[in-house]
Protein backbone atom coordinates (compact mmCIF):
# COMPACT_ATOMS: atom_id res chain seq x y z
CA UNK A 1 0.00 0.00 0.00
CA UNK A 2 2.87 2.48 0.90
CA UNK A 3 3.23 2.69 -3.38
CA UNK A 4 0.54 5.15 -3.04
CA UNK A 5 3.04 7.44 -1.22
CA UNK A 6 6.16 7.09 -3.73
CA UNK A 7 6.13 10.82 -3.89
CA UNK A 8 3.57 13.70 -3.03
CA UNK A 9 3.06 14.27 -6.61
CA UNK A 10 2.67 10.38 -8.21
CA UNK A 11 0.10 10.03 -5.27
CA UNK A 12 -1.87 13.23 -6.38
CA UNK A 13 -1.91 12.50 -10.08
CA UNK A 14 -2.95 9.56 -9.31
CA UNK A 15 -6.10 10.11 -7.76
CA UNK A 16 -6.42 12.86 -11.07
CA UNK A 17 -6.20 9.58 -12.94
CA UNK A 18 -8.54 7.41 -10.76
CA UNK A 19 -11.40 10.17 -9.96
CA UNK A 20 -10.79 12.94 -11.96
CA UNK A 21 -13.74 14.74 -11.36
CA UNK A 22 -13.85 14.34 -7.49
CA UNK A 23 -13.81 17.27 -5.67
CA UNK A 24 -9.99 18.43 -4.67
CA UNK A 25 -10.87 21.84 -3.33
CA UNK A 26 -13.38 24.57 -1.83
CA UNK A 27 -13.30 27.93 -0.76
CA UNK A 28 -15.80 29.79 -0.58
CA UNK A 29 -15.74 31.35 -4.01
CA UNK A 30 -15.13 27.81 -5.73
CA UNK A 31 -15.02 24.03 -5.55
CA UNK A 32 -12.28 22.33 -7.72
CA UNK A 33 -11.63 18.87 -9.10
CA UNK A 34 -8.86 17.01 -8.98
CA UNK A 35 -8.27 17.49 -12.66
CA UNK A 36 -9.01 21.15 -12.73
CA UNK A 37 -6.67 21.55 -9.91
CA UNK A 38 -3.96 19.44 -11.71
CA UNK A 39 -4.90 21.44 -14.88
CA UNK A 40 -3.81 24.24 -12.98
CA UNK A 41 -0.91 23.52 -11.34
CA UNK A 42 0.38 22.97 -14.98
CA UNK A 43 -0.25 26.07 -15.99
CA UNK A 44 1.80 27.68 -13.26
CA UNK A 45 4.19 25.18 -14.08
CA UNK A 46 4.53 26.32 -18.26
CA UNK A 47 5.03 29.84 -16.45
CA UNK A 48 8.30 28.31 -13.91
CA UNK A 49 9.55 27.01 -17.21
CA UNK A 50 9.62 29.86 -19.30
CA UNK A 51 11.56 31.65 -16.89
CA UNK A 52 13.87 28.91 -16.56
CA UNK A 53 13.33 27.54 -13.20
CA UNK A 54 14.49 23.02 -13.06
CA UNK A 55 14.52 21.16 -10.24
CA UNK A 56 16.21 22.41 -7.02
CA UNK A 57 14.94 26.16 -7.73
CA UNK A 58 13.23 27.97 -4.67
CA UNK A 59 9.47 29.48 -5.74
CA UNK A 60 7.99 32.02 -3.04
CA UNK A 61 3.99 31.30 -2.73
CA UNK A 62 2.99 35.39 -1.80
CA UNK A 63 -0.51 34.58 -1.93
CA UNK A 64 -4.01 34.58 0.41
CA UNK A 65 -5.39 31.72 1.27
CA UNK A 66 -7.89 30.18 -1.81
CA UNK A 67 -7.39 27.05 -3.86
CA UNK A 68 -5.09 28.74 -5.84
CA UNK A 69 -2.41 28.54 -3.30
CA UNK A 70 -2.87 24.79 -3.44
CA UNK A 71 -2.44 24.46 -7.12
CA UNK A 72 0.46 26.98 -6.42
CA UNK A 73 1.84 24.43 -4.19
CA UNK A 74 1.41 21.54 -6.35
CA UNK A 75 2.88 23.34 -9.35
CA UNK A 76 5.51 23.53 -7.28
CA UNK A 77 6.65 20.12 -5.92
CA UNK A 78 5.36 18.70 -9.36
CA UNK A 79 8.10 20.86 -10.88
CA UNK A 80 11.05 19.60 -8.68
CA UNK A 81 11.41 22.67 -6.79
CA UNK A 82 10.88 24.32 -3.21
CA UNK A 83 8.12 26.29 -2.15
CA UNK A 84 8.57 28.87 0.58
CA UNK A 85 5.44 30.15 1.81
CA UNK A 86 5.24 34.27 2.44
CA UNK A 87 2.49 36.09 3.83
CA UNK A 88 1.09 38.78 2.19
CA UNK A 89 -0.03 40.23 5.99
CA UNK A 90 3.46 39.89 7.31
CA UNK A 91 5.67 43.26 7.27
CA UNK A 92 7.28 43.99 3.48
CA UNK A 93 10.55 43.80 5.23
CA UNK A 94 10.15 40.82 6.72
CA UNK A 95 9.43 39.31 3.44
CA UNK A 96 12.16 40.65 1.49
CA UNK A 97 14.52 39.11 4.08
CA UNK A 98 13.18 35.70 3.57
CA UNK A 99 12.93 35.96 -0.37
CA UNK A 100 16.60 36.76 0.02
CA UNK A 101 17.63 34.66 2.48
CA UNK A 102 15.87 31.60 0.60
CA UNK A 103 17.57 32.75 -3.00
CA UNK A 104 13.93 32.41 -4.90
CA UNK A 105 14.15 32.37 -8.13
CA UNK A 106 10.00 33.42 -8.76
CA UNK A 107 7.45 34.11 -6.55
CA UNK A 108 3.67 33.03 -7.08
CA UNK A 109 1.67 36.05 -6.73
CA UNK A 110 -2.47 36.99 -6.86
CA UNK A 111 -2.80 39.50 -9.83
CA UNK A 112 -4.36 41.70 -7.30
CA UNK A 113 -2.15 41.20 -4.18
CA UNK A 114 0.58 43.50 -2.93
CA UNK A 115 4.44 42.86 -4.65
CA UNK A 116 7.06 44.43 -2.09
CA UNK A 117 9.99 42.85 -4.26
CA UNK A 118 12.08 44.56 -6.56
CA UNK A 119 13.69 42.48 -9.43
CA UNK A 120 12.08 39.66 -8.83
CA UNK A 121 9.94 37.62 -11.35
CA UNK A 122 6.06 37.87 -10.61
CA UNK A 123 3.79 34.14 -11.80
CA UNK A 124 0.38 35.66 -11.64
CA UNK A 125 -1.96 32.77 -10.23
CA UNK A 126 -5.10 33.18 -12.02
CA UNK A 127 -6.54 29.63 -11.62
CA UNK A 128 -6.22 29.49 -15.35
CA UNK A 129 -6.02 25.50 -16.92
CA UNK A 130 -4.53 23.93 -19.15
CA UNK A 131 -3.45 20.03 -20.42
CA UNK A 132 -1.95 18.05 -17.63
CA UNK A 133 1.78 17.94 -17.44
CA UNK A 134 2.81 15.01 -15.88
CA UNK A 135 5.69 15.35 -12.46
CA UNK A 136 9.28 15.15 -12.92
CA UNK A 137 11.36 12.88 -10.89
CA UNK A 138 12.72 15.03 -7.91
CA UNK A 139 16.07 14.12 -6.24
CA UNK A 140 15.04 13.27 -2.26
CA UNK A 141 17.95 16.02 -1.43
CA UNK A 142 15.50 18.34 -2.34
CA UNK A 143 13.79 19.70 -0.10
CA UNK A 144 9.81 20.72 -0.15
CA UNK A 145 9.36 23.57 1.48
CA UNK A 146 11.08 26.03 3.44
CA UNK A 147 8.95 27.44 6.24
CA UNK A 148 10.60 30.30 8.48
CA UNK A 149 10.05 30.36 12.19
CA UNK A 150 10.82 32.91 15.17
CA UNK A 151 14.68 33.59 15.62
CA UNK A 152 16.33 34.27 18.74
CA UNK A 153 19.02 36.69 17.16
CA UNK A 154 16.53 39.00 16.13
CA UNK A 155 16.09 37.73 12.39
CA UNK A 156 13.52 35.06 11.28
CA UNK A 157 15.34 31.09 10.12
CA UNK A 158 14.10 29.21 7.39
CA UNK A 159 13.80 25.14 8.38
CA UNK A 160 13.86 22.53 5.06
CA UNK A 161 12.28 19.74 4.90
CA UNK A 162 12.94 16.52 2.50
CA UNK A 163 10.04 15.09 0.72
CA UNK A 164 10.97 11.93 2.56
CA UNK A 165 10.23 13.51 5.95
CA UNK A 166 6.59 14.64 4.56
CA UNK A 167 5.90 10.98 3.61
CA UNK A 168 7.15 9.54 6.06
CA UNK A 169 4.52 11.48 8.17
CA UNK A 170 1.52 10.14 6.75
CA UNK A 171 3.19 6.54 6.34
CA UNK A 172 3.31 6.36 10.07
CA UNK A 173 0.29 8.09 10.62
CA UNK A 174 -1.87 5.11 8.80
CA UNK A 175 -0.88 3.46 12.04
CA UNK A 176 -3.02 6.16 13.76
CA UNK A 177 -6.14 7.36 11.46
CA UNK A 178 -8.07 5.83 9.28
CA UNK A 179 -8.34 8.25 6.15
CA UNK A 180 -9.65 8.23 3.09
CA UNK A 181 -11.39 9.73 0.13
CA UNK A 182 -14.20 10.65 1.92
CA UNK A 183 -12.89 12.54 4.70
CA UNK A 184 -13.28 16.34 4.31
CA UNK A 185 -10.24 18.68 5.90
CA UNK A 186 -10.56 21.97 6.99
CA UNK A 187 -7.23 24.17 6.06
CA UNK A 188 -7.60 26.36 9.02
CA UNK A 189 -4.06 27.81 9.09
CA UNK A 190 -1.64 29.98 7.03
CA UNK A 191 0.02 28.26 4.44
CA UNK A 192 3.37 29.42 6.36
CA UNK A 193 2.45 27.59 9.72
CA UNK A 194 3.71 23.89 9.06
CA UNK A 195 0.33 22.09 10.55
CA UNK A 196 -1.29 23.20 7.06
CA UNK A 197 0.87 20.64 5.39
CA UNK A 198 -0.61 18.11 7.72
CA UNK A 199 -4.19 20.00 6.46
CA UNK A 200 -3.42 20.07 2.58
CA UNK A 201 -1.44 16.82 2.26
CA UNK A 202 -3.45 14.92 4.85
CA UNK A 203 -6.52 15.42 2.17
CA UNK A 204 -4.85 14.86 -1.43
CA UNK A 205 -2.27 11.99 -0.64
CA UNK A 206 -5.82 10.25 0.18
CA UNK A 207 -8.08 11.24 -2.59
CA UNK A 208 -9.73 13.42 0.16
CA UNK A 209 -11.37 17.59 0.07
CA UNK A 210 -9.98 20.21 1.58
CA UNK A 211 -11.97 22.88 2.37
CA UNK A 212 -10.11 26.60 2.77
CA UNK A 213 -11.90 28.07 5.82
CA UNK A 214 -12.51 31.75 4.94
CA UNK A 215 -10.36 34.41 6.96
CA UNK A 216 -13.74 35.57 7.78
CA UNK A 217 -14.56 32.55 9.64
CA UNK A 218 -11.32 32.00 11.13
CA UNK A 219 -12.05 35.25 13.13
CA UNK A 220 -15.90 34.55 13.70
CA UNK A 221 -16.45 31.19 15.40
CA UNK A 222 -20.27 30.71 14.78
CA UNK A 223 -19.42 31.43 11.43
CA UNK A 224 -16.52 28.92 11.32
CA UNK A 225 -19.31 26.16 12.98
CA UNK A 226 -21.63 26.87 10.17
CA UNK A 227 -18.74 26.68 7.32
CA UNK A 228 -17.86 23.47 9.44
CA UNK A 229 -21.54 21.76 9.08
CA UNK A 230 -22.34 23.03 5.90
CA UNK A 231 -19.28 21.69 4.22
CA UNK A 232 -19.54 18.35 6.46
CA UNK A 233 -16.33 18.03 7.70
CA UNK A 234 -14.85 15.70 9.00
CA UNK A 235 -10.90 16.34 10.01
CA UNK A 236 -10.81 19.41 11.67
CA UNK A 237 -7.23 20.70 13.13
CA UNK A 238 -7.23 23.44 15.50
CA UNK A 239 -4.76 25.19 18.28
CA UNK A 240 -6.03 24.96 21.87
CA UNK A 241 -6.31 28.81 22.17
CA UNK A 242 -8.17 29.64 19.17
CA UNK A 243 -10.58 26.09 19.99
CA UNK A 244 -12.10 27.62 22.79
CA UNK A 245 -14.16 29.95 20.78
CA UNK A 246 -15.76 27.55 18.33
CA UNK A 247 -16.60 25.50 21.74
CA UNK A 248 -18.21 28.82 22.83
CA UNK A 249 -19.88 29.08 19.56
CA UNK A 250 -21.28 25.57 20.16
CA UNK A 251 -22.45 25.72 23.11
CA UNK A 252 -24.68 28.59 22.15
CA UNK A 253 -26.13 26.65 18.92
CA UNK A 254 -25.18 23.12 18.74
CA UNK A 255 -25.45 21.35 15.47
CA UNK A 256 -24.29 17.52 14.59
CA UNK A 257 -20.96 18.17 12.92
CA UNK A 258 -19.67 15.11 10.50
CA UNK A 259 -16.25 15.16 12.41
CA UNK A 260 -14.41 12.16 12.98
CA UNK A 261 -11.01 13.78 14.05
CA UNK A 262 -10.86 16.53 16.25
CA UNK A 263 -7.01 17.44 16.12
CA UNK A 264 -4.84 19.98 18.83
CA UNK A 265 -1.39 20.90 18.15
CA UNK A 266 0.77 23.88 18.45
CA UNK A 267 -0.22 24.33 22.32
CA UNK A 268 -0.64 22.52 24.99
CA UNK A 269 -4.20 21.56 25.03
CA UNK A 270 -7.09 22.87 27.30
CA UNK A 271 -8.59 19.92 29.21
CA UNK A 272 -11.56 22.05 30.85
CA UNK A 273 -12.60 23.35 27.04
CA UNK A 274 -12.01 19.57 25.99
CA UNK A 275 -14.57 18.56 28.11
CA UNK A 276 -17.32 20.79 27.97
CA UNK A 277 -16.94 20.19 23.93
CA UNK A 278 -17.12 16.63 24.74
CA UNK A 279 -20.13 16.95 27.14
CA UNK A 280 -21.91 19.05 23.63
CA UNK A 281 -21.16 16.12 21.03
CA UNK A 282 -21.35 13.11 23.32
CA UNK A 283 -17.46 12.17 22.08
CA UNK A 284 -18.64 11.28 18.35
CA UNK A 285 -15.57 12.57 16.97
CA UNK A 286 -11.70 11.11 18.13
CA UNK A 287 -10.06 13.42 19.69
CA UNK A 288 -5.73 13.67 18.90
CA UNK A 289 -3.14 15.89 20.61
CA UNK A 290 -0.49 15.69 18.39
CA UNK A 291 3.41 17.62 19.67
CA UNK A 292 6.19 18.37 17.30
CA UNK A 293 8.40 21.44 16.12
CA UNK A 294 8.73 22.53 12.42
CA UNK A 295 12.00 21.17 12.52
CA UNK A 296 10.89 17.25 13.14
CA UNK A 297 8.17 17.58 10.25
CA UNK A 298 4.65 19.02 11.89
CA UNK A 299 4.83 16.27 14.79
CA UNK A 300 6.49 13.84 16.20
CA UNK A 301 4.68 12.39 18.37
CA UNK A 302 0.31 12.11 19.61
CA UNK A 303 -2.27 10.21 21.81
CA UNK A 304 -5.74 9.95 21.67
CA UNK A 305 -7.15 12.56 24.70
CA UNK A 306 -10.52 10.86 26.42
CA UNK A 307 -12.41 11.68 29.03
CA UNK A 308 -10.04 10.25 31.72
CA UNK A 309 -7.24 12.77 30.22
CA UNK A 310 -9.29 15.39 30.79
CA UNK A 311 -10.83 14.88 34.06
CA UNK A 312 -7.66 15.75 36.13
CA UNK A 313 -6.79 19.33 34.93
CA UNK A 314 -3.33 19.43 37.43
CA UNK A 315 -1.28 17.20 35.98
CA UNK A 316 1.19 18.18 32.73
CA UNK A 317 0.21 17.66 29.24
CA UNK A 318 0.52 14.26 28.10
CA UNK A 319 2.03 14.47 24.38
CA UNK A 320 1.84 10.47 23.66
CA UNK A 321 4.12 8.36 22.42
CA UNK A 322 6.75 8.73 19.22
CA UNK A 323 5.77 8.08 15.54
CA UNK A 324 7.07 5.32 14.09
CA UNK A 325 9.64 6.82 12.30
CA UNK A 326 10.94 8.95 15.02
CA UNK A 327 13.54 8.69 17.51
CA UNK A 328 13.36 9.92 20.74
CA UNK A 329 15.72 10.32 23.72
CA UNK A 330 15.54 12.61 26.92
CA UNK A 331 18.57 14.04 27.71
CA UNK A 332 20.45 16.09 30.63
CA UNK A 333 22.61 18.71 30.99
CA UNK A 334 25.56 16.58 30.44
CA UNK A 335 24.09 15.59 27.01
CA UNK A 336 23.49 12.24 28.18
CA UNK A 337 20.16 10.50 27.91
CA UNK A 338 18.37 10.00 31.58
CA UNK A 339 15.96 7.10 32.43
CA UNK A 340 12.74 6.87 32.43
CA UNK A 341 11.15 9.18 34.77
CA UNK A 342 13.82 11.80 34.91
CA UNK A 343 13.28 15.16 33.84
CA UNK A 344 15.43 16.03 30.63
CA UNK A 345 15.66 18.09 27.12
CA UNK A 346 13.59 16.07 24.66
CA UNK A 347 15.82 15.43 21.11
CA UNK A 348 14.02 14.10 18.34
CA UNK A 349 15.88 11.75 15.51
CA UNK A 350 15.25 9.87 12.68
CA UNK A 351 13.88 10.24 9.02
CA UNK A 352 11.49 13.35 10.61
CA UNK A 353 14.39 15.49 10.51
CA UNK A 354 14.79 18.27 8.73
CA UNK A 355 18.14 18.76 6.55
CA UNK A 356 18.80 22.18 8.80
CA UNK A 357 18.41 26.01 8.85
CA UNK A 358 19.18 27.58 5.57
CA UNK A 359 22.85 29.29 5.24
CA UNK A 360 23.04 28.66 9.15
CA UNK A 361 25.90 26.27 9.81
CA UNK A 362 26.54 27.31 13.23
CA UNK A 363 23.08 26.99 14.19
CA UNK A 364 22.78 23.41 12.45
CA UNK A 365 25.70 22.34 14.56
CA UNK A 366 23.87 23.78 17.86
CA UNK A 367 20.64 22.30 17.04
CA UNK A 368 21.17 19.18 14.61
CA UNK A 369 24.16 17.27 16.64
CA UNK A 370 25.41 14.19 15.79
CA UNK A 371 25.30 12.17 19.01
CA UNK A 372 25.10 8.84 20.30
CA UNK A 373 22.27 8.51 23.07
CA UNK A 374 22.26 4.66 23.25
CA UNK A 375 21.42 2.88 19.86
CA UNK A 376 24.56 4.39 17.76
CA UNK A 377 25.72 8.04 15.95
CA UNK A 378 22.54 9.49 14.51
CA UNK A 379 21.88 12.77 14.03
CA UNK A 380 18.97 14.56 16.38
CA UNK A 381 17.26 17.84 16.58
CA UNK A 382 17.12 19.62 20.19
CA UNK A 383 14.06 20.38 20.58
CA UNK A 384 14.53 22.61 23.61
CA UNK A 385 11.62 21.36 25.33
CA UNK A 386 11.53 19.73 28.95
CA UNK A 387 9.71 16.24 28.89
CA UNK A 388 9.50 13.07 31.55
CA UNK A 389 9.17 9.67 29.35
CA UNK A 390 6.45 7.46 31.49
CA UNK A 391 6.85 3.93 31.27
CA UNK A 392 4.17 3.64 29.17
CA UNK A 393 6.57 5.25 26.33
CA UNK A 394 4.45 8.26 26.58
CA UNK A 395 5.86 12.28 27.06
CA UNK A 396 4.87 14.47 29.63
CA UNK A 397 5.80 18.21 28.76
CA UNK A 398 6.92 20.38 31.72
CA UNK A 399 7.46 23.43 29.84
CA UNK A 400 10.73 25.21 27.75
CA UNK A 401 14.47 25.07 28.97
CA UNK A 402 14.45 28.73 26.99
CA UNK A 403 12.58 31.77 26.42
CA UNK A 404 10.37 30.64 23.31
CA UNK A 405 6.81 30.80 23.54
CA UNK A 406 3.43 30.33 21.50
CA UNK A 407 1.30 32.52 20.58
CA UNK A 408 -1.95 31.39 18.77
CA UNK A 409 0.20 28.11 17.96
CA UNK A 410 2.95 30.36 16.15
CA UNK A 411 6.46 29.64 17.27
CA UNK A 412 8.04 33.51 19.42
CA UNK A 413 11.34 33.76 20.20
CA UNK A 414 11.25 36.77 22.92
CA UNK A 415 14.41 37.59 21.65
CA UNK A 416 13.87 38.43 18.27
CA UNK A 417 10.97 40.89 19.57
CA UNK A 418 13.79 42.59 22.19
CA UNK A 419 15.81 42.67 19.34
CA UNK A 420 13.84 44.83 17.27
CA UNK A 421 12.71 47.18 21.08
CA UNK A 422 15.90 47.56 20.88
CA UNK A 423 16.86 49.11 17.89
CA UNK A 424 14.00 51.84 18.39
CA UNK A 425 15.74 55.34 19.17
CA UNK A 426 16.15 56.12 22.43
CA UNK A 427 15.64 52.44 23.64
CA UNK A 428 18.47 51.60 26.11
CA UNK A 429 17.19 47.99 26.87
CA UNK A 430 13.98 45.94 26.37
CA UNK A 431 12.36 42.54 28.10
CA UNK A 432 9.82 41.18 26.57
CA UNK A 433 7.60 38.49 28.60
CA UNK A 434 4.22 36.77 28.48
CA UNK A 435 0.95 37.17 30.68
CA UNK A 436 -2.32 35.26 30.42
CA UNK A 437 -5.12 36.69 31.81
CA UNK A 438 -7.29 33.94 33.64
CA UNK A 439 -9.61 32.48 30.54
CA UNK A 440 -7.87 34.83 28.33
CA UNK A 441 -5.10 34.10 25.66
CA UNK A 442 -1.57 34.63 25.99
CA UNK A 443 -0.43 38.24 25.56
CA UNK A 444 3.35 39.68 24.84
CA UNK A 445 4.56 42.65 27.08
CA UNK A 446 7.06 44.45 26.46
CA UNK A 447 9.02 46.45 29.06
CA UNK A 448 11.51 49.12 27.70
CA UNK A 449 14.61 51.30 29.56
CA UNK A 450 14.33 55.00 28.30
CA UNK A 451 11.55 55.39 25.41
CA UNK A 452 10.49 58.41 24.45
CA UNK A 453 7.21 56.73 22.12
CA UNK A 454 4.17 56.17 23.03
CA UNK A 455 2.72 52.65 23.13
CA UNK A 456 0.86 53.66 19.85
CA UNK A 457 4.35 54.82 18.04
CA UNK A 458 5.86 51.41 19.45
CA UNK A 459 3.28 49.56 18.01
CA UNK A 460 3.20 51.11 14.25
CA UNK A 461 6.76 50.57 14.83
CA UNK A 462 6.95 47.23 15.69
CA UNK A 463 4.18 46.21 12.94
CA UNK A 464 6.57 47.41 10.19
CA UNK A 465 8.75 44.59 11.44
CA UNK A 466 7.09 41.68 12.88
CA UNK A 467 3.95 40.00 11.65
CA UNK A 468 0.80 40.40 13.74
CA UNK A 469 0.78 37.67 16.25
CA UNK A 470 4.22 38.47 17.63
CA UNK A 471 3.59 42.37 18.40
CA UNK A 472 3.38 43.14 21.64
CA UNK A 473 0.09 43.78 23.34
CA UNK A 474 1.35 46.13 26.28
CA UNK A 475 4.40 48.31 26.95
CA UNK A 476 5.76 49.24 29.81
CA UNK A 477 8.10 51.69 30.83
CA UNK A 478 10.72 50.93 33.75
CA UNK A 479 13.53 52.57 35.06
CA UNK A 480 16.27 49.69 34.87
CA UNK A 481 15.31 45.87 34.04
CA UNK A 482 15.38 43.54 37.04
CA UNK A 483 18.64 41.22 37.27
CA UNK A 484 19.35 37.60 39.24
CA UNK A 485 22.15 37.04 41.48
CA UNK A 486 23.97 36.00 38.33
CA UNK A 487 23.37 39.07 36.55
CA UNK A 488 20.74 37.71 33.69
CA UNK A 489 16.90 39.13 33.35
CA UNK A 490 15.19 37.88 36.27
CA UNK A 491 11.72 36.89 34.07
CA UNK A 492 9.71 36.40 37.13
CA UNK A 493 10.19 39.44 38.52
CA UNK A 494 9.12 40.83 35.59
CA UNK A 495 5.95 38.76 35.84
CA UNK A 496 5.68 40.08 39.25
CA UNK A 497 5.58 43.66 38.03
CA UNK A 498 2.48 44.99 37.09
Amino acid sequence: MDEEFGSLASAFYEHVRRRPDALAVTDEHRSVSYAELAGAASEIRRSLDELGLVPGDRVGIFMRRSWRVVAAIVAVISHGCTYVPLDPDYPAERVRFMAGDSELRAICADPDGPWPFAAMPRVEVTGATGDVLPPVERSGEIPTHIIYTSGSTGTPKGVATPEGAVLELFRSARERFSFGPGDVWSWFHSHCFDFSIWEMWGALLHGGRVVAIPVAAGRDPRLLLTTLDAERVTVLCQVPSMFKYLAWAMEQSPRPLALRYLIFGGEAIDRDTIRAWMDLTGGREQIVNIYGPTETTVFSTCTVVDRATVQDTSGPTNIGRALRHVRTAVVGADGQAVPTGAEGELWVGGTALATGYVGRPALNAEKFPLADLGDGRRRWYRTGDLVRQLESGSFEYLGRIDSQVKIRGFRVELGEIEAVLRRTPGVSDAAVIVRTPPGGEPLIVAYLVGTPLSPRELRALCGERLPAHMVPARFRTVPVLPLNPNGKLDRLALEAAR
